[in-house]
């Protein structure tokens, strides 16, 4: 999203749909990714210091597992998890206060953690200083993160999540943006000579 390019605080409403979807990790590779918002990393969330965000989660109704969110931008018990456990088909809500500026990570703080976070559950929250940022030419958004699949790196098909694999830390795809290949050939990012670029980068882990 764009820069708040506002002076003053203001009250935000954030609406963000956990959905559970397949799509591609690797050429001729996919698997069951748990999203914010449908995309790994989740949305990026843009707001200013002072602001008061109203927080909506939903989980999309054929999802299979309850999920909620902890943004470490928030001050507050979790990061809002406490108040956002949301079962398929359902929604909720909370209000926080975003006191401190700088760019934070967000995930799902759903037992298990990790296996939450290693299946896509992870994004990007900026708070803006109250007097913004310098402006520049480009912005970009990138995340690393690490999967575990039950087949080895390139085993064709839908890969299921090995939690064997999570637990020893045994990475089969070490990954920026979701998907092997994300940043490179047609999807490369880029730039003119001469331009300012601002990269917004996070570590989604586990």
């Amino acid at each position: 999203p764009p820069p708040t390019g506002r002076s003053t605080p203001a009250k935000v409403i954030v609406e963000l749909e956990v959905i559970e979807k397949e799509m591609p990790i690797s050429e001729g590779v996919s698997y069951t990714f748990w999203t914010f918002g449908g995309t790994v990393p989740g949305s990026f969330i843009r707001v200013r210091q002072g602001d008061t965000v109203e927080f909506h989660l939903k989980n999309a109704p054929d999802s299979k597992m309850p999920h909620n969110i902890d943004l470490h931008g928030v001050t507050g018990p979790g990061g809002g998890a406490a108040s956002s456990f949301t079962a398929p088909g359902h929604a909720s809500q909370f209000t926080f206060k975003a006191l401190n500026a700088g760019l934070y990570v967000y995930h799902c703080a759903t037992a298990p953690v990790g296996m939450h976070i290693a299946n896509g559950m992870y994004g990007l929250i900026l708070i803006e200083p109250p007097g913004g940022m310098s402006k520049v030419d480009r912005e970009y958004y990138v995340m690393q993160s690490e999967f575990y699949t039950a087949g080895r790196n390139g085993a064709p098909g839908l890969q299921p999540f090995s939690m064997e694999k999570a637990v020893e830390e045994r990475p089969d795809y070490v990954v920026f943006n979701g998907s092997v290949g994300a940043l490179t050939g047609d999807h490369a990012l880029t730039a003119k000579t001469g331009e300012v670029i601002r990269l917004f980068i996070g570590n989604g882990g586990p």
